[in-house]
């Protein structure tokens, strides 16, 4: 089973692949773009945690840097790129998520910002880096979603912007940022995978980027830029690991960069 979106931004309007199939209850999903500062990428997943960070010490070592992580069906997998523009990275993981605060607060004293957060077998994992776009980076727990998108709201009013979710063990974690680049975002957040697909074409008719998507909490969340940088965008959802994999390979030889990772259910 495969399904593939994809648009084409300018004048030459969106194109849309939708085959028929009914999505498995667990699934990987690809967000991918052209137009993106990347020149090479990389794709690593693994079963054991251990294994896991093996993978990110050897991509670090031939000059990768993470772009973004992902845990679900018993796999942490990871997307890297070179050409981000990123001077340094680092991870801290934590099984506490006040202990986790605390190390992000650390990290934020040495001079790094939180580009991404993951929870997987009971663990808060953290990205950080330097010489990003982002300054000033906020981490927000909430408990009820209702009271997230008052802070998502608030957050924006105050020049932030919202750079990563993650909705685990009860909380809507958001890591929000003031940016160089001043970006209007939006956001979609159906119950189901037919209301994500809607929801991308009502915001891709509209003008916006897909950026981000993710899943917790028996939600999806979807989250748009408006972004002119951007070519070309596509997703794909697939519920065959194999298949995924397959997936990316096809993207990246028609020039396409994975941007983000996510795994969910229907």
């Amino acid at each position: 089973m495969q399904k593939i979106n994809k648009k084409i931004l300018g004048v030459v309007g969106i194109m849309l692949f939708l085959p028929i199939m009914v999505l498995a209850e667990s699934f990987w999903v690809g967000v991918f773009a052209k137009g993106t500062p990347y020149t090479e990428q990389t794709f690593t997943s693994n079963k054991k945690f251990s294994h896991f960070k093996d993978s990110i010490e050897t991509e670090w070592n031939n000059g990768f840097n993470i772009i973004d992580i992902s845990y679900g069906d018993d796999r942490w997998s990871a997307v890297y790129a070179k050409g981000t523009g990123y001077t340094q990275q680092a991870y801290t993981h934590q099984r506490d998520l006040k202990k986790f605060r605390a190390s992000v607060a650390a990290y934020k004293q040495k001079g790094f910002e939180l580009l991404n957060i993951e929870n997987g077998e009971g663990e808060w994992f953290g990205v950080f880096v330097k010489g990003s776009k982002y300054t000033g980076t906020e981490l927000e727990t909430i408990r009820y979603w209702e009271e997230f998108r008052k802070v998502i709201r608030k957050r924006w009013k105050e020049g932030y912007v919202l750079v990563d979710v993650e909705p685990a063990e009860g909380f809507w974690i958001g890591i929000f940022a003031k940016s160089t680049e001043q970006k209007v975002q939006a956001y979609s957040s159906p119950d189901d995978w037919d209301g994500v697909s809607t929801a991308i074409k009502q915001r891709w008719d509209g003008g916006f980027s897909l950026v981000k998507i993710e899943y917790g909490i028996g939600r999806w969340f979807c989250l748009f830029e408006k972004n002119s940088d951007k070519k070309a965008e596509a997703y794909v959802a697939n519920n065959q690991f194999n298949v995924f994999r397959s997936s990316i390979k096809k993207r990246w030889d028609k020039g396409f960069h994975l941007i983000d990772l996510a795994e969910g259910r229907d």
